[in-house]
């Protein structure tokens, strides 16, 4: 589908080398894929730019710039400025880049006071790339990045002399709503129901606060008698079960992690049920609009960026870079695990690759700094190049097949290869997912670990190691269908698409000299090219064996008991009838319990 040709024949062009040329940029998140991708191509489109002041929050034992050398500078997005600088690459770093600490959940975002000093009024823009990118995080965690965050970005501007503001967002916080999605004002629609929901009753700056009554209520519940002897209660079964030590130290930093996970839970619940009750999916979407709310009220100039899902690169830094955990990830993953169904429909679903949102938001700073910018952007490629997420769905089967395919095709397959080779995902209806997916999967395995449980007690033995491999399966199955159902609102619900009209008008303004390395062009992409030969190997080479790693299950290291005697006392006081010691007499095996053993020395005796 070709761009409809919206440019205002009056436009002025956009002079965009000139407009970055000497302009210091303060910029936060920039150590994440999308921030890193979008402060390279800076560089490197624009050598003459004066100076970026890259906020890199410090870590235990590690400064701002230690990360910055350590984990950033080598990254292989900023590949292209190695190649454009050889030898002299850190030399450039250095002359462009200044590092230092800050946090956008801090006031003022953390930067230090000396720093704010010497920048006042020099900065020609702030640009936040930063925030919370899990669907459902905690309630509080979610205010203070996107909520807060976008407080301490207006405070930090108004410390620097009013500077301008480019806020990254997301296309998504229009919520549940369908149809083309205008670059409307923040807050125009306020939230997703206002048709359906009385719209006086809702206010931004009261949605903060009443979301932090909440945040103390719950955790003020957390401290209430019945909940702390529950925490104790279930901090000391831990143990027990474990076989770790239960001395009074051991069952509070216990029992203080399960009051932790009770609070996050509770939290977790409570911003799922406010976001949906305004018509947003989920807490994510919810917070990232107050944010924007917030930032429109606030008086600044401002832009917003809204990407639609990032994805893989399509150009730069190379074809098919990416890290971390995108959209698209966990269900390609679990897609080139085995998984055969996906929650999916003839409904448009909106992927870009993260370079171009990179120039959407090139275009969009520049025209902040030009003084003729529009209050919102839409980064995404839907609006003239849909493709469903059945057909997504399609593309990533294919590709897992041929994939098995070729490794089936090498010495020695595995048994898993040779079968997976002949099977590739379909999408599939909620209804169907629910009833022959892992749910049900999940249902007949707990179903299964039940009879075993229930087994005659001579076959006790095996019966109760496999029901515990059983259960162990249903709950993998479970956490995969409840993984798979967060991407359900976007996958089996329509969203948009989302009007891009701004950033190809911003495009249109270039000179045609400074096109050719600016390139916005979603309408161009074969979806099912850059599926295939672009962003699934991205997917199976770089992304794949990253999440392996990190869910890969580490041997948890259980408490140690003071001694070998504190040790047998608390296993004398919990089983105390229990066999302990099998000795053979005139033929026969007879057993000694921990208290008969107890009673003729304990552990002394038997060491000896």
């Amino acid at each position: 589908m070709s761009a409809p040709h919206t440019q205002k024949a009056e436009a002025a062009p956009l002079h965009i080398s000139a407009l970055y040329r000497g302009k210091t940029l303060l910029v936060l998140g920039g150590t994440g894929f999308l921030g890193k991708v979008f402060w390279c191509m800076l560089l490197q489109r624009f050598p003459d730019i004066g100076r970026l002041v890259l906020v890199v929050r410090k870590q235990k034992g590690r400064s701002s710039e230690d990360r910055f050398w350590s984990e950033v500078a080598t990254s292989e997005a900023l590949e292209p400025l190695r190649a454009q600088h050889g030898h002299g690459f850190e030399a450039y770093l250095q002359s462009k880049i200044t590092v230092t600490d800050g946090d956008v959940s801090a006031p003022l975002c953390g930067i230090p006071a000396e720093l704010l000093a010497s920048l006042r009024s020099q900065v020609a823009a702030v640009v936040n790339v930063a925030g919370v990118v899990d669907f459902n995080p905690p309630l509080d965690e979610a205010l203070h990045a996107n909520a807060f965050g976008a407080t301490n970005l207006i405070a930090l501007c108004k410390e620097l002399g009013d500077a301008p503001l480019m806020h990254t967002s997301t296309a998504y916080v229009v919520g549940n709503r369908t149809g083309l999605v205008h670059e409307a004002l923040p807050g125009s629609i306020p939230f997703p129901r206002a048709g359906e929901v009385n719209i006086e009753a809702w206010d931004a700056a009261r949605e903060v606060e009443d979301g932090l009554d909440i945040v103390r209520e719950v955790k003020a519940r957390a401290k209430d008698g019945f909940r702390q002897s529950e925490f104790v209660q279930k901090a000391r079964a831990r143990l027990e079960k474990n076989a770790e030590p239960t001395t009074a130290r051991d069952v509070t930093e216990v029992a203080a992690q399960e009051e932790r996970d009770w609070v996050r839970a509770r939290l977790i619940t409570e911003g799922e049920i406010r976001a949906q009750h305004w018509g947003w999916p989920n807490t994510y979407t919810y917070t990232k609009s107050i944010g924007e709310q917030l930032i429109a009220a606030s008086g600044l100039s401002f832009v917003i960026a809204r990407p639609a899902c990032c994805e893989s690169t399509l150009r730069f830094p190379m074809p098919g870079w990416n890290e971390g955990l995108g959209t698209s990830a966990p269900i390609i993953y679990a897609v080139m695990k085995g998984q055969t169904q996906l929650i999916s429909s003839d409904v448009s679903l909106d992927f870009v690759p993260t370079d171009l949102v990179c120039v959407g938001m090139t275009l969009a700073l520049a025209e902040l700094l030009d003084g003729t910018h529009k209050p919102v952007y839409h980064l995404g490629a839907a609006d003239v190049n849909p493709a469903s997420s059945d057909r997504f769905a399609e593309l990533i089967g294919i590709y897992k097949r041929q994939s098995y395919a070729s490794r089936a095709a090498k010495k020695k397959p595995s048994l898993g290869t040779r079968i997976g080779q002949h099977f590739e995902a379909t999408g599939v209806t909620t209804a169907r997912f629910e009833s022959l997916g892992p749910p049900a999967v999940a249902r007949g395995l707990n179903l299964a670990a039940s009879w075993l449980v229930r087994a005659p007690k001579k076959l006790h033995p095996w019966s109760m190691p496999l029901a515990k491999q059983v259960k162990t399966l249903a709950k993998r199955e479970q956490r995969l269908a409840e993984v798979l159902k967060l991407f359900t609102p976007f996958t089996y619900v329509q969203k948009g698409p989302f009007d891009c009209s701004n950033a190809r008008e911003a495009h249109a303004r270039l000179p045609e000299q400074e096109r050719h390395g600016l390139v916005w062009d979603p309408e161009n992409i074969d979806w099912a090219d850059y599926w295939t030969r672009i962003h699934m190997p991205c997917m199976e080479q770089k992304i794949i064996p990253w999440m392996d790693a990190r869910f890969a299950k580490s041997t948890k290291v259980l408490r140690a008991h003071a001694s070998l005697q504190s040790a047998w006392d608390e296993q004398v006081a919990r089983t105390p009838h229990a066999p302990a010691l099998g000795t053979m007499v005139n033929g026969e095996l007879a057993w000694s319990t921990y208290r008969d053993l107890d009673a003729q020395g304990g552990i002394e005796s038997i060491l000896k």
